[in-house]
């Protein structure tokens, strides 16, 4: 054996012989759930700033950074881990005001979360509270908000229904809609004159519209599938959505590869009458793949429809023209697509990836 082997031998024994490392701490469940947490990132639609919700320690309150200096500051002073949860995060149009959700959604027994077992009970309720800080106030049970562009009411979901409350002062909300079927998704006109939402009937669903200065409420292209994610026209004209087709879901914990071809269809608002402009292939990508997003379908600039396919085994962006015809990719690769929205001015879509991850 060489001199140089017994070298290199003696150094690879070495390396295998335990080293006696320091005792290590303990590493408790208490450490690991104390770590702050922030979520529910929104922008304000003018001035810079944004807002998020910090979890820390149990303790739920939203926090605002603004330019310059971006230096965040709490603006809810809710003390304790009681449970609750917060979120749904939307700015009042001249970002002045944040609405949030405090609370959990009811279960089957029509009981909300209370895991402290507080003795006064808990609700799931719709708040405002000043970007700068205050007492938030309450502006009624449910969730789901959506702030008019008039910046003066903001709608909500209570008990199935849709309701809606005054941002300016305390006026006690009430019930805008008595429809039947449970409402979600709601979403206002560009102009803020109508309320277009989803009426769920179980087996299928609708997309509504509801007139406020009419009090009238009219169903676009119905049908007996399931139509979900409107989204308007920037000039409030026309509704696009998408059609899941009657019967298409499949067994619940198992996989679905593929299925009926889901579609996107865009409706008249004024007339009701709604065309197909694009159907998704048979095979891989007919069964409909959610990205994370305010709305699965996106109305950006030059009358283009941006939304998500899974067509080459990737959840990847897409557009096409709203009169119809062939999808475009827009991000192609190996990566998947999560969380997406548009720029204000609707002509780049700003998306994140795991693209050239591990």
């Amino acid at each position: 054996m060489t001199t140089t082997f017994r070298r290199l031998a003696v150094t690879v024994c070495a390396w295998l012989v335990p080293m006696a490392l320091p005792a290590q701490q303990p590493f408790t469940i208490e450490q690991v759930m104390s770590a702050p947490f922030p979520d529910e990132l929104t922008a304000a639609p003018a001035g810079g700033a944004v807002a998020w919700v910090s979890n820390a320690r149990g303790v739920r309150n939203i926090w605002v950074a603004a330019p310059p200096d971006y230096a965040g500051r709490v603006v809810t002073a809710y003390a304790g881990d009681d449970g609750q949860e917060m979120g749904e995060l939307h700015w009042t149009p001249d970002a002045r005001s944040i609405m949030f959700v405090r609370g959990g959604e009811l279960n089957d027994k029509g009981e909300y979360p209370n895991p402290h077992s507080l003795v006064g009970g808990v609700e799931q309720a719709v708040w405002v509270v000043s970007a700068t800080g205050g007492a938030p106030r309450r502006i009624g049970e449910g969730h789901g908000p959506e702030v008019s562009p008039k910046g003066d009411r903001v709608a909500f979901v209570s008990h199935r229904q849709v309701w809606w409350g005054s941002i300016a002062d305390s006026t006690a909300a009430e019930q805008l809609i008595r429809a039947r079927g449970t409402a979600r998704s709601l979403r206002w006109s560009p102009d803020g004159s109508k309320l277009a939402f989803v009426s769920d009937r179980g087996d299928h669903a609708f997309i509504a519209v509801y007139d406020v200065a009419t009090k009238a409420l009219r169903f676009l292209d119905p049908s007996v599938d399931s139509d979900g994610e409107p989204v308007w026209s920037p000039d409030g004209r026309r509704i696009a959505f998408l059609r899941i087709p009657a019967g298409a879901e499949g067994l619940p914990f198992t996989p679905q590869r593929s299925g009926q071809p889901w579609s996107i269809r865009v409706a008249d608002v004024a007339t009701g009458v709604g065309r197909g402009v694009w159907v998704a292939d048979s095979g891989a990508g007919s069964v409909f793949r959610e990205v994370v997003a305010a709305n699965q379908l996106l109305w950006g600039a030059g009358d283009r429809i941006v939304f998500p396919w899974e067509k080459d085994g990737w959840t990847h962006l897409y557009t096409v023209p709203a009169a119809g015809g062939r999808a475009t990719l827009l991000t192609p690769g190996g990566f998947e697509v999560e969380h997406v929205t548009l720029s204000p001015d609707r002509a780049t879509v700003v998306f994140s990836s795991n693209q050239d991850g591990d």
